[in-house]
């Protein structure tokens, strides 16, 4: 039987940057939800690290910030992490985001452009 999620995951190539207690590096997130996301390092994160999060988004110079986040898993160069703590403000452009993602990627590409 396989993991329920408790919410829709979409399939995304994001630069990233994070660090943790005695850690810090750079990732790709290959998927995003509005509780969390997997991210492919070098730099691999032991299941329950904490870390601060920043993901590059294809429509915006600022990243969106998650101020703490935990690792749940970690498979190879892989680990998911779930979402803790962010301001309102990345909490509303993460769901804006994910909106667009529902709709398809071609809409988040748009907006990147305009």
């Amino acid at each position: 039987m396989g993991e329920i999620r408790k919410h829709p995951r979409f399939r995304v190539n994001f630069g990233s940057t994070f660090s943790g207690e005695q850690v810090a590096g750079q990732g790709t997130i290959a998927n995003l939800s509005v509780g969390g996301c997997s991210i492919e390092s070098k730099v691999i994160l032991p299941a329950k690290s904490s870390l601060a999060l920043n993901i590059q988004l294809p429509d915006s110079q600022w990243p969106l910030q998650i101020d703490r986040a935990s690792v749940r898993w970690a498979r190879g160069n892989t680990f998911g992490v779930e979402f803790e703590q962010m301001s309102q403000a990345d909490i509303d452009r993460l769901h804006q985001l994910i909106q667009d993602l529902e709709q398809g990627p071609l809409v988040v590409m748009q907006r990147a452009r305009s």
